[in-house]
């Protein structure tokens, strides 16, 4: 995923946070008392697109959330996986045969 992907997840979070009226520093003592390590500095990061939520994070945002983690995840199409903005396009380096282990 790329930068965009990651950022769109943080806008969704604080999307889905202020529908149910939970202030940042609620849903962290939330998660908190599930033993989860996240801060309000952390739900302002990556609602702003200053960090990446963690891809281990977002199965306990989404049950913070009271939503599926399907609804935290952008919707991504094949076109998208075609035009690279899913997985990064890995290129052989010309000229050279492919490496086999």
């Amino acid at each position: 995923m790329n930068s965009t992907t990651y950022s769109q997840i943080g806008l969704r979070v604080r999307q889905l946070r202020r529908q149910q009226h939970r202030t940042q520093d609620e849903l962290s003592i939330w998660l908190r008392a599930f033993k989860a390590p996240i801060t309000r500095d952390m739900i302002a990061n990556w609602e702003t697109g200053r960090a990446i939520v963690p891809a281990f994070y977002i199965p306990v945002l989404a049950y913070a959330l009271k939503v599926e983690v399907a609804d935290i995840l952008p919707r991504l199409t094949l076109k998208d996986l075609k035009a690279g903005q899913i997985m990064p396009v890995f290129r052989r380096p010309r000229g050279r045969p492919p490496t086999h282990l």
